[in-house]
């Protein structure tokens, strides 16, 4: 599930563990929630955030970005290349990621990052950036192959390079677990506050 609170100075906030099938009509839903609130700026949450259905995850890029800016490319093992494509969303937008921030989250956030629409708070993300098909054998087994891959708007690699975030911010070493820490001692998301000021 989408989930979303308004934080201090009117920050709109929004996280999603997943891009899942209607992921991108709940995070719409949710924005338009947080805008009839008052909202001046948007914090997205992709921490651990493992990706999913990649089409989700260029639909939320579409909101945000100009009709003309490009997504993403992909690009097969011959170099041929294929751009995927008014914002809905038109605010000062700020991304938390980090090292489990993967696949349809990381082709979010270099969409975001490249077209100059978000900032990155965290720090690097995986780096899982490939196209993937399973191939089902007679004998009924499968065999799956990488046929192709995904660069970001200004053609910089995902696979095994991972996203820089902009500002880097590492969680103290009193944080024992990534997934539930206070909203007191998770210094990514009080940088990304004062940031969105």
């Amino acid at each position: 599930p989408v989930e979303g609170k308004v934080l201090q100075n009117n920050i709109g906030y929004i996280e999603f563990s997943s891009f899942d099938e209607g992921t991108a009509d709940e995070f719409k839903a949710k924005f338009e929630e947080l805008q009839r609130q008052g909202i001046k700026s948007l914090i997205i949450d992709l921490r651990n955030n493992g990706g999913g259905i990649v089409d989700e995850a260029l639909q939320i890029a579409d909101y945000i970005l100009n009709k003309d800016d490009v997504i993403l490319y992909e690009v097969d093992k011959n170099n041929k290349e294929k751009a995927e494509k008014d914002p809905i969303i038109d605010m000062p937008i700020i991304l938390l990621t980090n090292e489990n921030t993967a696949s349809s989250s990381e082709i979010l956030a270099g969409a975001l990052k490249d077209n100059r629409k978000a900032k990155i708070v965290g720090t690097k993300t995986y780096g899982k950036g490939v196209i993937q098909q399973l191939l089902t054998l007679p004998d009924g087994s499968g065999l799956k192959i990488t046929s192709e891959e995904y660069l970001t708007p200004n053609r910089t690699k995902i696979n095994k390079v991972g996203i820089e975030p902009d500002e880097e911010v590492k969680l103290p070493d009193s944080v024992k677990n990534v997934l539930k820490v206070e909203e007191k001692d998770d210094t990514q998301l009080q940088k990304a506050i004062e940031m969105a000021k």
